[in-house]
């Protein structure tokens, strides 16, 4: 079999990351090598995303420049996915011709049959597509069943730089349709993925020497609702948690996370999770979007700023070090300078250790799209710096009480420019440059914190 390689390029989400991995264990089946430059691929393949629509214009813009390259290589396959080209196919295919092929996050797993279509010219199929464009495949899967099969082809471990830790994908769509989110039509709706599958592939990945799994999906929360039924085990908690406790007990796991979750439909056994479960890390994402609720009824989140606040403190009640972070949208249509305040006082109160903040933009397909009164972009503007510098500071200040602690740091990577540093993070997911060691990724030391900025930490490690 003929050695080729490709080279894929992810913007966007953990989920993104993880669908890239799994596409290049897929690929390697098919005797495809991974490279980390387009010039040497025979394939290059980029992986989308269109939550925001300055994500969009970075993908269309990678791909001006990867035209450019495809003229003078016309040999070399140029493929998009992701949810850019699960939204935007139809037109694409036509503003996009030199495309090979357009498919969508379901098409995955049949991925390497897609290529063969795709390379192979003598096949039949190719003289519908090659004169009018790309091959498209962007049409969502009828089944209920969400499977990552290990049979097919076993978890990708590439050996870069983040080996100590894998994203696992337990479910993937989205049933809350906010009024924001392109995620139902990029997605399509919520399907999990049975729980002996996700505790099978977590074995495999702790047998290779991983040492901290990362849960995901686009809501946690709803993990197993359709699928419970099919494991034999009777269930003493809600499907998510139940994996959370499985997964726990995964000889060699030694942290474990998860993103994301919606605040509205948090396990009330949750909180009993993190005093259970050792390996459940101090670090919780919990999008809140707004601390108005007049902007969350119009996004419709189906929570409360009150309801989110108790969420935070059930948490904080058994990890009173937990760091939490955040997703939040400024200039939502309607959002007043009052709206906005109060979004103000909820990052205050929180006191988040690190925040995701964006303006509003609007998607295709989703009704806030529609909505009259729109945001000015320069209110948007004004409003999103005075957020994300408040949140500098608060940041700041959380790192630099960290001075002096003594942290047990996971290190991930070694710094290029000065490999006699790592990098790592705490259990608390808090970056730290660790100075002069000898290290190897995955390990775990006790690490003296001596300074701090808003970005990250530096420490020595203490024997």
């Amino acid at each position: 079999m003929t050695q080729r390689n490709v080279h894929i390029e992810t913007w966007g989400c953990q989920m993104n990351v993880a669908d890239s991995e799994r596409m290049l264990a897929l690929l390697a089946q098919k005797n495809f090598r991974a490279v980390s430059s387009p010039s040497d691929a025979d394939l290059i393949i980029l992986n989308t995303c269109n939550i925001r629509e300055k994500a969009r214009h970075k993908v269309l813009t990678r791909l001006g420049e990867l035209r450019v390259f495809k003229d003078n290589n016309p040999s070399v396959l140029l493929a998009l996915s992701g949810c850019v080209a699960q939204t935007e196919s139809k037109s694409l295919r036509n503003q996009l011709p030199f495309l090979d092929l357009i498919f969508g996050p379901d098409q995955i797993e049949d991925l390497p049959q897609i290529l063969e279509k795709v390379m192979e010219a003598d096949d039949p199929s190719l003289s519908q597509f090659a004169p009018q464009g790309p091959l498209v495949q962007t049409k969502f899967s009828e089944s209920r069943e969400y499977s990552i099969p290990m049979d097919a082809a076993e978890p990708w471990l590439g050996g870069d730089k983040f080996e100590a830790t894998r994203f696992v994908n337990i479910i993937k769509g989205c049933d809350n349709f906010c009024t924001f989110c392109v995620v139902p039509y990029t997605r399509g709706r919520e399907k999990s993925r049975a729980m002996a599958e996700v505790v099978q592939e977590t074995h495999f990945l702790a047998e290779k020497g991983v040492k901290e799994i990362v849960l995901l999906g686009q809501n946690v929360n709803s993990y197993g609702l359709d699928t419970c039924e099919r494991d034999l085990e009777p269930l003493e908690h809600t499907p998510f948690v139940e994996l959370l406790y499985k997964v726990s007990k995964t000889q060699g796991v030694e942290r474990l996370r998860f993103m994301t979750s919606n605040p509205h439909d948090l396990p009330s056994q949750l909180p009993q999770a993190f005093v259970d479960i050792p390996a459940l890390c101090d670090q919780f994402h919990l999008p809140v979007q707004a601390g108005s609720n007049a902007i969350l009824k119009s996004m419709h989140r189906r929570y409360t700023r009150e309801s989110y606040l108790e969420k935070i403190a059930a948490i904080r009640a058994v990890r009173p070090e937990m760091a939490f972070s955040s997703d939040i949208i400024v200039g939502f249509p309607g959002e007043t300078d009052e709206d906005f305040e109060q979004t103000m006082s909820l990052v205050s109160d929180v006191k988040f250790a690190f925040i995701y903040a964006f303006t509003y933009s609007p998607r295709p397909l989703t009704p806030a799209a529609k909505f009259k009164n729109q945001v000015p972009e320069h209110i948007k503007v004004k409003r999103l710096q005075a957020l994300l510098d408040m949140q500098k500071l608060e940041t700041e200040r959380q790192n630099k009480e960290e001075i002096g602690k003594l942290r047990d740091v996971m290190l991930f990577y070694r710094n290029r420019k000065e490999p006699e540093n790592w990098y790592g993070r705490t259990f608390q997911g808090r970056l730290v440059k660790v100075l002069n060691i000898e290290g190897a990724a995955g390990i775990t030391l006790p690490v003296r914190i001596t300074e701090a900025n808003a970005t990250a930490l530096v420490g020595v490690v203490e024997v």
